[in-house]
């Protein structure tokens, strides 16, 4: 599977060729993560009581390339939020397919570092903060087909599901 990332309806373009992700940003990680406290007292298990969920940035890693000097850019002055769709990808009959796909809005770089050595390219981290995520999980049968799409998601600015 393959991992690209859109910024902002393509602003700032990336090095992938695959046919509906042209001059999308490669990745090469993605990871976040949602937690939120939940009561456990003995005995009085029926009435358990949530926190609202606690979010974290998303993550993502890439091998620097022709979009590096737009996302830093944007970690060090960029202050409108964006819009950056990460789509994570499968190898189908005849094109790739989207698997996952998640949608940040009023996306903000936080955090960017970037390392390198002698025996490849220099590598990029970015931590993408956010006010919206939604995941759309595309479903396949038996036959690999793609079926229904299953799309949730959590407003920060709001405090509920969307």
């Amino acid at each position: 599977m393959a991992i690209f990332l859109e910024w902002d309806g393509g602003s700032i373009k990336g090095n992938v060729t695959a046919e509906g992700y042209t001059d999308w940003i490669k990745l090469e990680n993605l990871q976040f993560g949602v937690g939120r406290g939940i009561t456990m007292e003995a005995g009085n298990m029926s009435n358990r009581e949530a926190t609202r969920p606690n979010m974290s940035e998303v993550s993502v890693s890439k091998v620097m390339d022709g979009a590096s000097s737009g996302l830093f850019q944007e970690a060090l002055v960029g202050s409108d939020g964006k819009k950056v769709v990460i789509t994570v990808v499968k190898t189908g009959a005849d094109k790739v397919e989207e698997y996952v796909k998640y949608e940040l809005e009023d996306a903000i770089i936080s955090s960017y570092s970037m390392s390198a050595g002698d025996s490849g390219p220099p590598f990029e981290n970015l931590a993408i903060s956010y006010s919206q995520l939604t995941m759309a999980y595309t479903a396949a049968d038996k036959k690999n087909t793609a079926g229904n799409q299953g799309i949730v998601g959590y407003s920060l600015t709001a405090g509920k599901k969307v």
